[in-house]
């Protein structure tokens, strides 16, 4: 009876630890940082030659990831962070302010040197979604998995990419991931997805 008891705990330990590893794999494919990558490769690759492409993609991520892993690496380390995901909304202003000092550096490159890049747009409506987030900040703690997500299927699915399309259909995933590992309230996730939703349109209208 006991180890029968015992294989039923192993079995239900094992069952509960599934969709944990499922929504952990989905927070980390749909990150800010893969979306930011997936949405300027695949514009990239839509307009430009394969090293043009990567060199783009380069760029973004010297300018605003690598800056913004680094902090987050440093907050976690220090404890002052619960997780990278700067999950508590007292975590969210220095995530904005460097995010946002990082995203108006690559803008001024852009514009110095590159003023007719296609990124120049992209870094705009980005800027612009992240400014609102943060002054969200104040009342709610804005998705940025669902807002960036959001973004990047917008706006490639607006461009008839079929990796916009695919990324439409991996929306409800990430909801049930963040929801999952209790990163997010609905409203949180439902607000991300507004903003970044209408981030996407502005690039592709305006």
């Amino acid at each position: 009876m006991r180890d029968a008891a015992e294989e039923r705990h192993r079995d239900a330990v094992v069952h509960d630890s599934a969709p944990m590893t499922v929504a952990r794999w989905l927070s980390i494919l749909f990150h800010p940082f893969v979306m930011v990558g997936v949405m300027v490769g695949a514009a990239a690759a839509a307009s430009q030659t394969t090293g043009e492409a990567v060199r783009s993609v380069g760029t973004v991520v010297l300018f605003t990831i690598v800056p913004l892993a680094v902090l987050m690496w440093r907050q976690v380390r220090r404890g002052r962070w619960e997780n990278a995901d700067a999950s508590n909304r007292e975590e969210r202003p220095i995530l904005y302010v460097v995010g946002g000092v990082a995203v108006v550096a690559l803008l001024a490159y852009l514009l110095l040197l590159r003023p007719q890049s296609f990124m120049v747009r992209g870094v705009v409506a980005t800027l612009g979604m992240m400014a609102v987030c943060a002054v969200a900040t104040r009342w709610i703690k804005v998705s940025l998995h669902m807002a960036f997500a959001t973004l990047t299927a917008t706006a490639l699915a607006l461009m008839r990419s079929p990796i916009g399309y695919a990324l439409v259909l991996a929306l409800p995933a990430i909801v049930w991931s963040r929801l999952f590992l209790h990163r997010h309230t609905p409203i949180e996730l439902t607000v991300g997805a507004i903003i970044g939703a209408g981030a996407g349109a502005a690039l592709h209208y305006l």
